[in-house]
């Protein structure tokens, strides 16, 4: 196995059939290790079968012990035939039992406590069930003190193969428990009792203990494991017994599962998420479906409810538009639309792939929820102004998005000319249309690297915010806005997926600068957010921002990352660690800090993640000459 494959061995390896191949070419050496590799290897129904034959032959021989000894006790004559077919009646009654009981569930290896309260529950059963039946039909005084006895002696036999049976499939298959994934679970509750007890049937992995932060949970065993404090868990990493951590928190807030997971990014370990209670019991996902850890759930902040009844009264019977509907951020606004009714929904897109996706999969959730949206895609850019005033024409927009841009500082920054006609000429495009036609709202999705640019995308996109709001401020039909964030997890162009990748190829994992920061929002809650200020918009050119949290060091996430996926960093004073982290050097136009606020202070909003801005003051008849000039220069390339 490569270096650096270890950390992504999926769930569902069959180790047992590879192990047991090994055992049967004599690798592992040693007749007893391949035959209980043999065993192992058995059918569960083969198993059980002879589970139940060695507890068939147990009892028989209780049962006909103690028809021997009752002959002796009443000193009565019965003859070997019958006593032999006593014995086989109480033996199958007490089978019976058993199987009624659930004597059989337990597996063999797992869980000496399982088996111990299975046994005696069992063995009990039956015990009780034959007195009273005894009792009904012959009074003997020593009847009782002989069937507890006899049930002691039946639980005692049981038990005891029971537990030297697993001790020794357990020793025997000391090599696979070696190469098996040793697990804790992080999380006492329902939902990681579910999981444990699905992990026990894969032998690729070794669950060693529950995890969970409830002090009075310290100390206690649920299903054979130990809840143990957080603290113990960098104890297991530092001396190399713990490859995995699962969690298993489908009740815990965003925040405090960010917490939680920012905490386990120091220990070096590996972390995967486990299903939801919701999405075991809907069938979406199987129990042992782990996934990763995503940022979104790194860096996560507690959610605030959007403003259900003035989006409804927003979007709901009206038509919508969203330029750039297959990019992240267009899709996701296309998404958070269609949750509140709108009539129709366009969605413009350059893309043919792109567009291909977003259709499919909103008309997937439109079938879901029986929806009566009428869905349109229509494949265009906003470069060309016949084809944009054409969908206004046709469609009777009430609302647009404006998404459609160039996002890529280092793409646009080697391709200026076609940057600038996208994002400048694009949203001019755009706007002119919608004013021409009487589109109510008009919001342009913009960027914080408008603030002060230091590169042509920013540079580009502080022009489309100057041209929104010299519309807004020229008075119209149309309401203009724009509002304006940071960076988007897992966005086209952020830097979360290009580090997962670098990650899964065994690294190097490139950074620009150590100091670099940078904000971050889920792609979900920017989309809703766009929305919610879109509609607080009063229309003469409202510049909004959204509250994007603490600034991010983009090193550091890195970092988080690689501990997240199992492997350290390699220390370049030691050499030691498994991926290295490598400092390439701001690129051309990049910040090492970006900012959302032009001038001025934030204005708060009636919603707590939405603030307004100082728009300034931008007359339509400032901004047209350097249209015009601009036009010229790009028309001639004049780079």
């Amino acid at each position: 196995m490569r270096k650096g494959e270890k950390g992504f061995r999926r769930l569902h390896i069959d180790r047992l059939g590879e192990a047991g191949a090994l055992l049967r070419a004599g690798r592992t050496g040693g007749l007893i290790s391949r035959m209980a590799r043999r065993l192992v290897d058995l059918s569960r129904a083969f198993k059980l079968s002879i589970a139940i034959g060695f507890d068939a032959a147990i009892t028989f021989g209780i049962c006909l012990f103690g028809v021997q000894v009752y002959r002796i006790l009443c000193a009565c004559v019965v003859s070997d035939p019958v006593a032999w077919l006593l014995s086989l009646m109480f033996a199958a009654a007490c089978l019976g039992i058993f199987l009624v009981t659930g004597l059989y569930r337990p597996m063999l290896r797992y869980r000496d406590t399982v088996i111990i309260f299975s046994v005696l529950g069992s063995t009990t059963a039956a015990a009780a069930l034959i007195w009273f039946g005894l009792k009904a039909i012959i009074d003997l005084p020593t009847l009782a003190p002989m069937l507890g006895v006899l049930w002691l002696g039946l639980m005692a036999l049981m038990l005891s193969w029971r537990l030297i049976g697993g001790a020794f499939l357990n020793w025997a298959n000391r090599d696979l428990a070696r190469s098996a994934t040793r697990t804790a679970i992080y999380g006492a509750g329902r939902a990681g009792i579910i999981l444990a007890e699905a992990m026990e049937k894969d032998d690729s992995l070794d669950v060693l203990c529950f995890i969970d932060d409830n002090k009075q949970l310290h100390g206690r065993t649920h299903h054979g494991l130990k809840v143990l404090a957080p603290s113990k868990l960098s104890g297991f990493v530092a001396r190399g017994k713990l490859d995995l951590v699962v969690l298993a928190l489908p009740a815990a807030s965003p925040s405090r599962r960010a917490a939680i997971i920012n905490q386990l990014a120091e220990l070096k370990v590996k972390v995967e998420t486990a299903p939801s209670l919701d999405e075991i019991l809907s069938g979406r996902r199987d129990v042992t479906e782990l996934r990763g850890v995503s940022a979104e759930e790194l860096l996560s902040r507690e959610p605030v409810m959007p403003d259900d009844e003035l989006l409804a009264r927003e979007l709901s019977g009206r038509t919508v538009l969203v330029t750039g509907g297959g990019g992240s951020i267009g899709s996701a606004i296309c998404r958070a639309v269609i949750a509140h009714a709108p009539a129709k929904l366009v969605i413009y897109e350059m893309s043919e792939f792109a567009l291909y996706s977003i259709e499919r999969e909103i008309r997937a959730l439109l079938e879901a929820s029986r929806g009566r949206t009428q869905l349109i895609g229509i494949l265009g850019s906003v470069v060309d102004e016949d084809a944009i005033d054409r969908v206004m024409a046709a469609h009777a927009i009430d609302i647009v998005y404006h998404a459609a841009a160039y996002k890529h500082v280092p793409l646009v920054e080697l391709n200026p000319i076609a940057g600038a006609k996208n994002n400048i000429f694009g949203t001019l495009n755009a706007a002119q249309a919608a004013r021409r036609h009487g589109v109510s709202k008009f919001v342009l999705i913009s960027t914080d690297k408008a603030v002060r640019p230091t590169n042509v995308m920013g540079a580009s996109k502080r022009v489309a915010e100057k041209l929104i709001q010299a519309l807004g401020q020229a008075g119209s039909d149309t309401a203009f806005a724009l509002v304006r964030f940071g960076n988007v997890l897992d966005s086209a162009g952020s830097v979360v997926p290009l580090f997962r990748e670098q990650i899964r190829k065994g690294g190097p994992v490139t950074v620009t600068d150590p100091k670099i920061v940078r904000f971050f929002m889920t792609i979900p809650e920017a989309a809703e957010l766009v929305i919610q200020a879109g509609a607080m918009a009063r229309g003469n050119g409202d510049v909004f921002h959204l509250d994007m949290g603490g600034p991010v060091n983009v090193a550091e996430l890195a970092r988080k990352l690689i501990h997240l996926s199992g492997f350290a960093v390699r220390e370049p004073d030691t050499g030691r660690g498994d991926i290295e982290i490598q400092f390439i050097g701001l690129r051309p136009g990049e910040k090492l800090f970006e900012e959302l606020l032009i001038d001025g202070a934030s204005m708060p909003t009636s919603h707590p993640r939405i603030f307004g801005a100082d728009a300034g003051i931008m007359q339509w008849a400032t901004i047209e000459p350097y249209l015009i000039r601009l036009r010229q220069v790009l028309h001639a390339h004049d780079v």
